[in-house]
């Protein structure tokens, strides 16, 4: 398990950020939040593990918000669930180390577009949460 954790923390890294939102089309205080967000998840590093067949995700580096690492870590186990028995299998496999990396490896660079949507909407979430909240403030 020790190979799929590394090689996933570094498929997490990887993953791109979330495509601007054109701020014209939502509220202003919503849309002033998805940058600041974005930008913050962006340093944000994770690795998930299995016990039991359950995943779970710990945050090794933190953007320092707590709301914004559970976006990192609900993309990255939301992404690797459906992919964990082909990661598994391959893991458990009678190949060589070297072999085992590069599957995997290539097996994690197909779940870029699903982490990549899966933080899009937490940050969009947020963003709107915090939005809210700003009006509500006044700010």
């Amino acid at each position: 398990m020790t190979i799929l954790t590394a090689l996933l923390l570094m498929g997490a890294q990887g993953a791109a950020a979330p495509q601007a939102i054109d701020p014209s089309t939502i509220d202003p205080k919503v849309a002033e939040q998805v940058p600041i967000i974005a930008g913050k998840l962006q340093d944000w590093r994770g690795a998930w593990g299995a016990v039991d067949g359950k995943l779970g995700c710990k945050t090794v580096k933190s953007t320092g918000d707590a709301e914004i690492d559970v976006i990192g870590c609900a993309a990255l186990i939301e992404c690797v669930g459906p992919a964990y028995p082909a990661l598994k299998t391959i893991a458990d496999g009678a190949d060589t180390a070297d072999v085992k990396k590069r599957k995997i490896g290539e097996k994690l660079a197909t779940l870029n577009p699903c982490l990549k949507e899966k933080r899009g909407l937490g940050i969009a979430q947020l963003a709107l949460k915090r939005g809210a909240s700003a009006r509500k403030d006044g700010a």
